[in-house]
Formats: C-alpha cells, sequence, structure tokens
C-alpha cells in the first residue's frame, strides 16, 4: 500500500502516540477532506459540468461519479489537486466479488485514485465472516496502491456488528472504514464514527457520509473521528466553513 498522510489515513497521532481527530482550522483545510460525490443516476451532462466545475473551484478533495461519467471526469480534474473516485458494488454491496473486481479493473484502466466499496452486508449479518475478509482482501490486491474504502453501512449493523466489521476491514488491508452510501441504510451519527473511530485505533481511518448537509453536522463528524467527510453537499459546507471557522 502507498504512504498516507493525514487526508489518506485516520486523523492525526497526539502526544502519546494514540490516534486522536483532526483539527479543522480553516474552509480550505476542510475542503481537503470532502469527498464530494455526484451519483444521482438522473444527473444530466450540465449537472455533471457543473458539479466538477464546482469541486475545482473550491479544491476539494476527491470526487466520486458513476462510472460513464469518469473519462469526462478524468479531462477536468487532471493536473489539478482533485481527486477521481469510484463507488464498486454500488448501492448494495450484494454483487458477486467477481463483478466487483471487474469494476474495479475497469476503474483502473479510467485512471480512478480511489475506490469506495460497498461490502457484502448480507453476508456479514449472517456471521459470514471469513466470505467478507476474503472479498475485501481479493478487492485489496487488485486496487494496488490506490485508496481503498469499504462501506460497511453501519446503519443496519449493531455496535457489535459494526466493530467487528470495522476489524476486518482493517485486516483486509483498506485504507478507511466507511459508514454509509447514504442510499439505502441511515447515514451517518458521530456516535457510529466514535465508535469506529476507537474500534480501528488509528490503524485506518474513519470516513463518515450519508445525511451530512452542513458545516455543524461536518465538524461533529471530524470531532467523532472522521477523516474523511462524503457529501453532495461540498459547497454549502464551505461556505459556511468561511464565515464559521
Amino acid at each position: 500500500m502507498k504512504e498516507r498522510d493525514s487526508t489518506d489515513s485516520g486523523g492525526q497521532s497526539g502526544d502519546s502516540g494514540e490516534a486522536v481527530p483532526l483539527q479543522i482550522a480553516s474552509a480550505e483545510q476542510l475542503a481537503r477532506i470532502i469527498d464530494a460525490a455526484m451519483l444521482k443516476p438522473q444527473a444530466t451532462r450540465t449537472e455533471v459540468e457543473h458539479f466538477l466545475e464546482e469541486a475545482l473551484l473550491y479544491n476539494f478533495g476527491v470526487v466520486f461519479l458513476h462510472p460513464s461519467w469518469i473519462g469526462d471526469a478524468r479531462q477536468v480534474v487532471k493536473g489539478t489537486p482533485v481527486k477521481l473516485g469510484i463507488a464498486i458494488g454500488y448501492p448494495h454491496g450484494a454483487h458477486l466479488t467477481e463483478t466487483k473486481l471487474t469494476e474495479i479493473d475497469q476503474g483502473l484502466e479510467m485512471g480512478v485514485d480511489e475506490f469506495d466499496m460497498v461490502a457484502n452486508i448480507g453476508r456479514l449479518r449472517s456471521g459470514e465472516h471469513m466470505s467478507v475478509a476474503k472479498e475485501l482482501e481479493r478487492c485489496r490486491r487488485s486496487i494496488t496502491s490506490k485508496i481503498f474504502k469499504v462501506i460497511i453501512e453501519s446503519g443496519w449493523l449493531t455496535d457489535e456488528e459494526k466493530r467487528l466489521a470495522a476489524h476486518i476491514v482493517a485486516d483486509a488491508g483498506a485504507d478507511f472504514v466507511k459508514t454509509s452510501t447514504g442510499v439505502t441504510a441511515p447515514g451517518a451519527t458521530p456516535a457510529d464514527v466514535t465508535l469506529l473511530f476507537e474500534a480501528v485505533q488509528g490503524k485506518i481511518g474513519v470516513k463518515a457520509s450519508g445525511g451530512i448537509r452542513n458545516l455543524e453536522q461536518t465538524l461533529q463528524m471530524v470531532k467523532a473521528g472522521a477523516a474523511r467527510i462524503g457529501t453532495s453537499a461540498g459547497r454549502t459546507i464551505i461556505e459556511e466553513a468561511k464565515k464559521g471557522l
């Protein structure tokens, strides 16, 4: 795996060496941990182009789009600090492993920088932990040096299942455990982010996603331990941050 800075991993190390949440001091710093998403299936080319222009204007860390727009987006973000991300097994995670691997291969061919993959939630909740782990490990090997985040749909899991999922994700070599797709299960909560942050103990990062629409929610997630924020409301959040940070 690649060496990771604070936006690629989980927060910062305190004097004791333990992981501590990020400290956000400016709107510009906050923008760099935002994974901006345009994943509406009905989005038009005009909407996608506006989204990408906005991402460059605010200097978001990553943009996430459906695969059919990745080629267009690559031409726009090429040579800028904004990275290109793609969702794998989206949004339910119940794809065959081979299908997820094919999606990963296609993403790599298109020059994608970051991969957010939905775990097989049904198998996880069924106690088939080895099956889930093997799939994640295969996908991690395929993604190689790119950033790999695993979505566990924390809103569907018990606290015990969340901790177990976080350990499986970390042991599989992922870079982040991510709360939610924001499509099906309930979205991120500060309590879930704290639970995941404490579970992984700084080994990997936590990405909060799902229902994050304003600065107050965003800062709550960062305080709880999120090192990345997935949202479709990046512009609103950063405009608020310019006035409130």
